[in-house]
């Protein structure tokens, strides 16, 4: 009797512990295998995420350029605080070329720049009919730069717009 009692208190101890600890694998692979699906959709987002600068000029007495890009990827952008725009230049009277690190803003003042007008095409100015201020797929955007100093005659300006996920375009333009 005694040889039963412990036989079952064992057995119970045993399918316990198992039971425990199979219990404790399947809840720490459910986690993992949602941490790897969440990494893989990020990463399938950025993949998604693409635009090209289509047009670029200045105006204004060479203290605004007009930088037009395209939405040619499957994800929509729409909070542009986050962009980072680099303008290079040269002047006359500076001993190497300007950098720029405009910041964004609603309201262009000297060193900013703006989301200004977005179309379905911007050649035809077919404007955005969904989602005004949202860059959506096939969309083009108008990037407004405040600049100081201003823009020389004959140098070279280099623009180049960076998205948060690392996306990044550069284009040249003669003043």
């Amino acid at each position: 009797m005694g040889t039963a009692i412990t036989w079952l208190i064992s057995f119970f101890l045993v399918t316990t512990t198992a039971f425990a600890a199979i219990t404790s694998v399947i809840n720490t692979g459910s986690s993992r295998t949602e941490a790897i699906s969440a990494s893989d959709h990020l990463l399938v987002e950025d993949l998604e995420s693409s635009f090209k600068i289509i047009d670029i000029n200045e105006s204004t007495g060479q203290t605004l350029v007009h930088v037009v890009i395209t939405n040619d990827g499957r994800q929509s952008f729409a909070n542009f605080d986050d962009w980072v725009i680099t303008l290079k230049y040269d002047q006359a009277q500076a001993a190497s070329e300007t950098v720029l690190v405009p910041t964004y803003t609603n309201t262009l003042i000297d060193n900013t720049w703006t989301d200004f007008e977005y179309w379905l095409d911007y050649n035809a100015d077919h404007p955005e009919l969904i989602e005004p201020g949202v860059l959506n797929a096939h969309e083009e955007m108008e990037i407004r730069i405040q600049v100081n100093p201003k823009l020389e005659n004959n140098t070279y300006l280099v623009v180049t717009v960076t998205s948060p996920s690392g996306i990044t375009e550069s284009v040249t333009l003669r003043v």
